[in-house]
């Protein structure tokens, strides 16, 4: 039931969906029913763009030339290809994010605390998850800057098994609270 309503009723961050193709599209030339296949993909069936969605983002980029259409092929199957104005947009933003996450990463009284997830925790509670949050995502944001050119697989399968750990003990304390448990 959940996952249903997430289909129907999750939105996606304004102009995330045009960057998603974007990149989709600097892989691979793709139609807009592959694309909005490997999003469910990536997603693990819990967001899948509609068409309304799709085909009206691809004529927008088509007409800003960031992308352009492809001869259809044997099966009228219509594919579009990123063009050289597009791929700049993509090296461009590319280099705004690294940036932002390097001052961010420098910088971690940027990051908002109590972050929005974070409502509804008693004040006590916020008082003392702050410090260790805010040091999470600053440690994480710094390993995102430096994955891309130096962490090897065994840097990246090290963090992922960490998070995992974590995850799993996070999972425990909530199961104690479930069962009544201070302990």
């Amino acid at each position: 039931m959940f996952r249903h309503w997430m289909r129907h009723f999750a939105c996606a961050p304004k102009g995330l969906l045009k960057y998603l193709v974007l990149e989709m599209l600097c892989e691979k030339p793709m139609s807009g029913s592959e694309i909005m296949d490997k999003i469910e993909e990536d997603t693990k069936g819990a967001w899948r763009p509609s068409p309304g969605s799709i085909y009206p983002l691809l004529t927008w980029l088509h007409e800003k030339g960031l992308v352009k259409p492809l001869p259809r092929d044997e099966n009228g199957v219509k594919r579009y290809e990123l063009t050289d104005e597009g791929r700049k947009l993509l090296r461009e933003r590319g280099k705004i994010r690294e940036r932002l996450v390097e001052k961010m990463t420098l910088f971690p009284s940027m990051i908002p605390l109590p972050p929005p997830f974070m409502k509804g925790i008693p004040p006590m509670g916020i008082e003392e998850l702050h410090a260790p949050i805010r040091r999470l995502f600053t440690a994480f944001r710094e390993f995102m800057v430096l994955s891309r050119e130096k962490a090897s697989k065994d840097h990246i399968a090290e963090v992922s098994r960490i998070l995992e750990e974590t995850a799993e003990r996070i999972e425990a304390v909530n199961k104690r609270i479930k069962g009544g448990s201070n302990g």
